[in-house]
């Protein structure tokens, strides 16, 4: 057993390498160096150019630089001296002696451990203060989070793998001698004041649920206007895994106010979250957003809901391979991905709460047959050999590029997790088809392609650019790219 160990790896490390040089050379980033916090800084004082002025015509919105940074076209009324994305955490993680289950808490208690970053900056902090050191000073030390663990951990709860307890990411701004912060959506708007820029009513469309798509090769690429009181966009309207996908005319006037001005149903239906392994029984149409509050958020909740499932998949498994009599090793392996998902499903149902959203617990029609060998094997091509490992990739690419450092704290656990899962399932499928005949190894392998085809088709339509950008998701051309890289590894006979 264990013989796809270390080859799966080195599949994945040339393939993320090509991926690498083919999408830098294109001018496209995939994470070829680590993602980053806020992007990159502006020296203007919050005074972008981006919707100055009527452009009757509609014009790509995909070229507007950085158009996802609100940052980056923040024009503040009244004026600011400049502002900074900020990014607090503190109280580490408490000890327990006895493992992750059943175990005591150790009395003696971490210091606080709070510390700050910053990340994209616009104008320049404190540039007006009566005294600008000891403006700068208060700024380096300004701290939001509350100064008890049960306070900031109720309010400001973060994922554990990021190793602290509690995080929150805001605008910090200075006006003159005024030092202020935009932590709420609501503080963020009193910030804006008037939105007179396509970033600032960029950023109230996506607040209602409005998604940004660029595309290529004759997709949908978002468009934008400006006009007298406004600016109209063209942007996607769909659920995760939802029954229809929409192209929207929103406009959103002076005072961030957004209104629908047409709506169309487009033939092609909404991407799914790209996950695990997924029991029998899964009610796959049950995995949808919601609508209206927030993409990311929306995508990690459907995320963590196929997260959960895959514990259920996996106990079954272990049942099931108990019975014909697998190995000991293999039975260990499976207990200790049930174990691992359910770790999966609490962090990414942190990072979805983070982002406002609660996932929903998955709904699993109950089995009652002992499906046969073949059977199992069947389930395990599908959904272990091609929708596991592809999984598992894209968990390396969300690792190295998501925008959002908590997700790639998250992503980079459950990236080598998920991976030894996706071995697993070959080294189960290697197992099983030692007893099978002829016939049905080659049926397997035929159900192999038609998951691995059923997938490319998923992949078709995009999770749209917001969602793309914060969580380093794969955009439809790069995903197939890399599921194309996969094929002969996953179709291998």
């Amino acid at each position: 057993m264990g013989t796809m160990q270390g080859r799966l790896r080195r599949v994945f490390s040339e393939i993320l390498v090509a991926a690498c040089a083919t999408t830098t050379a294109a001018g496209v980033a995939v994470g070829c160096g680590g993602g980053t916090d806020g992007g990159a800084s502006s020296s203007s004082g919050g005074s972008s150019s981006g919707g100055d002025g009527p452009t009757p015509d509609f014009t790509s919105l995909c070229d507007v630089e950085n158009v996802a940074s609100l940052l980056a076209g923040l024009r503040a009324s009244p004026e600011i001296d400049g502002a900074v994305m900020r990014t607090e955490h503190a109280f580490p993680l408490l000890e327990s002696a006895g493992g992750n289950e059943g175990g005591v808490v150790n009395p003696d208690e971490p210091a606080d451990g709070w510390k700050a970053t910053s990340g994209e900056t616009v104008g320049a902090l404190c540039s007006k203060a009566s005294n600008q050191a000891a403006c700068l000073a208060t700024v380096e030390g300004f701290r939001v989070l509350p100064p008890t663990r049960e306070e900031c951990t109720a309010r400001f709860p973060v994922t554990p793998y990021t190793g602290m307890t509690c995080g929150v990411t805001y605008i910090l701004y200075t006006r003159g001698d005024e030092i202020g912060v935009a932590v709420t959506d609501d503080e963020t708007r009193a910030l804006i004041g008037t939105f007179d820029t396509v970033h600032e009513a960029f950023w109230a469309a996506s607040k209602a649920g409005y998604q940004r798509s660029c595309a290529s090769n004759g997709g949908e690429r978002s468009t934008y206007r400006t006009r007298a009181g406004g600016h109209d966009l063209t942007l996607l309207e769909y659920q995760n895994c939802g029954p229809e996908l929409a192209r929207v005319v929103v406009h959103v006037d002076a005072a961030g106010n957004v209104s629908v001005l047409s709506r169309e149903v487009l033939p092609d239906k909404p991407p799914c979250a790209v996950a695990g392994r997924r029991p029998d029984g899964l009610c796959v149409d049950e995995i949808t957003t919601r609508g209206g509050a927030n993409a990311v958020g929306e995508h990690l909740a459907a995320m963590a809901t196929l997260e959960a499932a895959s514990v259920v998949a996996f106990r079954r498994l272990y049942r099931r391979l108990q019975e014909l009599g697998a190995p000991r090793e293999l039975l260990d392996r499976i207990r200790k991905a049930a174990r691992d998902e359910i770790r999966h499903a609490r962090a990414v149902g942190a990072l979805a709460r983070a982002y406002g959203v609660a996932p929903r617990a998955p709904r699993i029609e109950r089995t009652t047959d002992a499906p046969t060998l073949l059977a199992i094997g069947l389930e395990n091509a599908r959904e272990g050999q091609v929708r596991e490992t592809f999984g598992a990739l894209v968990a390396h690419v969300q690792a190295a590029r998501a925008r959002d450092a908590n997700v790639r704290a998250v992503m980079a656990t459950i990236a080598e997790e998920e991976t030894q899962h996706a071995e697993l399932s070959w080294d189960i499928a290697e197992w099983i088809e030692s007893r099978l005949g002829d016939e049905d190894r080659a049926r397997l392998a035929r159900v192999r392609r038609e998951a691995f085809d059923g997938l490319a088709r998923e992949l078709g339509s995009g999770l749209g650019a917001d969602v793309e950008d914060a969580l380093g998701m794969p955009a439809p051309a790069e995903a197939r790219r890399l599921l194309d890289a996969l094929g002969p590894t996953l179709l291998a006979a």
